[in-house]
């Protein structure tokens, strides 16, 4: 039997060259490709995950911080560039529209402002790395004369490419990374292409036209008055026929690759993209409610004494205080100047008004210090203390209302910071300086009229003589009593259910917590069981994992709120009630500002965030550390999850046929609403004509709309949101509405339409408060040098909307997909 060996030894010259060839694969050809293949899977390992898409492109981590640090680096060195041209006495040129992480700030009366950094935040930098794509698919070429000419003109001509170089090496001095002019020169040419293709559309809107600051200056300051009735589309729709196949494949080839925005009124067969939710829904109040009957009447009455304070009867000052004291005053002037006349009631009337000096003791001393010579020989010589007083008066008369104008302008200033405890401050005031206690003076006046008068003069005696009278009796007499007036309490009955309410919102934070964390622990476990059950070949990602009649009994029985929305694309949903009412503002934590505002929106993030199908997610869902400020449990939850999606995608004329077919009937029907309201606005000259119009036609009794502005009256620095009309929803009214009733002269029609155009307003101006002759004068008057600060803002506001409508052109809601929260998104790490 032949061994191996024998073989080995018959074939050795063979067997030689086969090792030879395997040890050279070994040896030569198989490490490259081991790690060739190592190294991709390695490469991959090491990108992450997918945390955004733009359009057909993935972004992961990685990608996200290197954008992110190309803007930061582009930033910093055009602010230090600006900050150089100032220190040279040069004018820097900031960028227009600005690029992100370069701000300007406004000089102040603290800082002189200037160009400030802030770091960039991962969301800012992939929008604006959307923008350059759009550059890209455009075809817009940034060339290196447009980079020079953007980093001389931003440093106002005074710096060099050396200057720059100068720049980057201090910066690299300071950075772990340093990197070269000519990269820097790049990374400017990147960013120069979203510059460039945001400046074709978003403009500064400090550019105004003699025409248009007129318009705008109008559109402010006018004030009109006028009747209306409407002439609606729908009512044309039986005179519409059916349209052609070629009216069909016209239409539908012009806006078939446009998504719609109802926004904009803009038309669209585009499909964007649809999901359906589910959703639950706690609200504290129905937790309230059940909280109540948990809270005992010891508790509450417990809660009422320990916190008694905070329920006593606000006391107001009564107005018979004050007459006692006019009264008073009334006596001593009339004892001390002229007594034989204080039988006449006329005179009594005058000197109430000046009583209130009297406690100042220091301007009355002088006067009284030589009328009582002169009182004691009236009774038998009146002639001569009638005489002598009257010389005395206009000098009590003239320090007296020197007086009382600082008095008063005390109280009045009090009252008027506090409206609403003005009267308590009030009295608190005068009871310090001691006007009130003056109600019980005049009785004790009237029995010793001599006393009283000579007591206060004589300041050698001021201890000895009023031991009883009086004045100086009763001032701390009065004073002490409304000090210490008894406290008044709300009683326990009629506080009782507001404590009630108090004591029971821990409670029912406590019991809505539990029951949304039972329901949402639930929902996870079914979702992980469904999803990790399977194998991959046999999961079906389409199908639900729930049982909705059992969690909507659930939800019941925790006292919340089962609901869902059908499927549809983001403007549809927008619409909703769901849409309306699940929106959330947080304070998160801001790598510049410290701190900043979140506008969140539960359907806008199922749109946004590319979570899978019946994955339930908790909305607000921040972590505490994002909710500074703000109360950790909020009074309105929902947990969501997505039952269905549908990806957006350019249709074909058979998948939308009947859609375009209703949208071709709809914009003949407004055609000829359009016409018919201009015919009949030709006709109306007169509110007479208007109501006989609105008869014939059906409407109604006109609209009769009053003092109506274009816009409303927003102080401070609020934006412009345009005014309401009686008898018109507020979402129906549009600016090209308020353009045609304010270019429209009194005595004249015009026609008005909706935002949607699908009703067109038949309007006569009967009223303006002020003329066209008259506003142009105004606007004259106001300009000097400069337009008006409040036309400017117009002008702004405009350019804004415009730019708004075109970026929903450009930047539909599936372009840009956020997987990850971007608020979570740590673009450092």
């Amino acid at each position: 039997m032949a061994t191996p060996f024998k073989v080995f030894r018959d074939n050795q010259k063979i067997l030689m060259v086969v090792f030879g060839a395997l040890l050279m694969v070994a040896f030569i050809i198989l490490p490259p490709v081991l790690q060739y293949g190592f190294s991709n899977r390695q490469v991959e390992d090491s990108e992450g995950e997918v945390v955004v898409k733009i359009g057909k492109e993935e972004l992961r981590v990685e990608d996200v911080q290197i954008l992110t640090a190309k803007y930061n680096k582009v930033a910093q060195v055009m602010m230090a560039a600006m900050q150089q041209c100032m220190a040279l006495q040069g004018t820097p040129n900031p960028p227009m529209p600005p690029i992100p992480g370069l701000q300007i700030q406004p000089p102040t009366q603290q800082s002189p402002g200037g160009p400030v950094f802030e770091p960039v935040a991962a969301e800012v930098a992939v929008r604006f790395h959307a923008w350059a794509k759009k550059a890209d698919e455009m075809g817009l070429v940034i060339d290196d004369d447009a980079v020079r000419a953007f980093l001389s003109e931003t440093a106002g001509g005074r710096l060099s490419d050396y200057d720059y170089n100068a720049i980057l090496g201090v910066l690299n001095d300071r950075q772990s990374i340093p990197i070269t002019f000519d990269y820097f020169f790049e990374m400017v040419r990147d960013v120069l292409k979203a510059q460039k293709i945001q400046a074709l559309v978003i403009r500064d809107g400090r550019v105004v036209t003699p025409s248009s600051a007129w318009v705008a200056y109008r559109n402010l300051n006018r004030t009109i008055s006028f009747e209306m009735f409407p002439i609606a589309a729908t009512s044309f729709m039986s005179k519409v026929g059916e349209p052609t196949d070629a009216q069909v494949k016209e239409l539908f080839a012009k806006y078939q690759k446009q998504p719609r925005n109802p926004m904009a009124n803009q038309i669209g067969f585009r499909q964007l993209d649809k999901i359906a939710l589910a959703y639950v829904k706690a609200d504290i109040e129905n937790f309230v409610e059940a909280a109540k009957s948990q809270v005992t009447d010891e508790q509450i009455a417990a809660y009422y004494e320990e916190n008694k304070d905070s329920y006593r009867k606000p006391t107001l000052p009564s107005a018979e205080p004050a007459k006692p004291a006019t009264e008073e005053g009334a006596a001593p002037m009339e004892t001390t100047e002229t007594p034989a006349e204080g039988d006449k009631p006329a005179e009594g009337d005058k000197p109430m008004e000046e009583a209130k000096p009297e406690p100042m003791t220091e301007p009355a001393e002088q006067p009284k210090a030589e009328t009582p010579a002169e009182e004691k020989p009236a009774p038998e010589e009146p002639a001569k203390p009638a005489e002598e007083p009257k010389k005395e008066e206009p000098k009590a008369e003239e320090a007296k209302p020197e007086e009382p104008k600082t008095e008063e302008a005390k109280p009045e200033d009090s009252s008027l910071n506090a409206p609403n405890a003005g009267d308590v401050q009030l009295v608190s005031f005068l009871q310090a300086e001691g006007e009130q206690p003056q109600p019980e003076q005049p009785m004790e006046v009237v029995e010793e009229e001599a006393v009283v008068v000579e007591d206060p003069m004589d300041n050698a005696a001021p201890e000895t003589q009023p031991g009883t009278p009086s004045p100086e009796a009763t001032a701390p007499a009065e004073g002490t009593p409304m000090e210490e007036a008894p406290i008044e309490y709300k009683p326990l009955a009629e506080v009782q259910d507001q404590i009630r309410t108090s004591l029971a919102q821990p409670i029912a934070q406590k019991a809505m917590t539990d029951a949304l964390s039972e329901i949402r622990g639930e929902l996870q476990l079914e979702y992980e069981n469904f999803r990790y059950s399977q194998s991959d070949e046999d999961f079906d990602p389409t199908k639900s994992p729930y049982d909705s009649n059992a969690i909507e009994t659930m939800a019941t029985k925790l006292g919340l709120t089962f609901g869902a929305m059908p499927l549809m694309d983001i403007y549809s949903a927008s619409e909703t009630a769901l849409a309306r009412e699940a929106t959330h503002m947080e304070i998160v934590p801001d790598p510049v500002r410290y701190l900043r505002q979140v506008n969140r929106s539960l359907v806008g993030e199922a749109f946004q965030f590319g979570t899978p199908l019946f994955q339930p997610r908790l909305f607000p869902g921040a972590p505490q550390s994002q909710m500074m400020f703000q109360r950790a449990e909020p009074e309105v939850q929902y947990i969501y999850w997505k039952t269905e999606q549908k990806d957006g995608f350019i249709p074909t004329l058979d998948d939308v046929r009947s859609e375009v077919v209703k949208t071709w009937k709809e914009l003949e029907a407004q055609k000829l609403a359009k016409a018919e309201a201009e015919q009949i606005a030709k006709l109306v000259n007169s509110k007479e004509a208007l109501v006989e119009a609105a008869k014939t036609h059906n409407a109604g009794e006109p609209i009769v709309a009053s003092n109506i502005t274009y816009f409303n009256q927003l102080s401070g620095q609020q934006g412009f949101s345009l005014s309401e009309i009686p008898g018109i929803p507020p979402e129906e009214i549009s600016q090209e509405m308020m353009d045609a009733l304010f270019s429209t002269a009194v005595g004249q029609s015009t026609v008005a339409p909706n935002l949607k155009q699908t009703v067109y307003y038949v309007a006569f101006v009967t009223d303006e408060a002020q003329t066209n002759a008259e506003l142009r004068n105004n606007l004259l008057a106001v300009i000097q040098g400069a337009l008006p600060d409040s036309v400017l803002r117009y002008s702004s506001e405009e350019e804004n909307l415009v730019t708004s409508v075109i970026l929903q052109d450009y930047f539909d809601p599936s372009h840009v997909e956020w997987l990850v929260d971007p608020i979570n998104f740590n673009s450092g790490s």
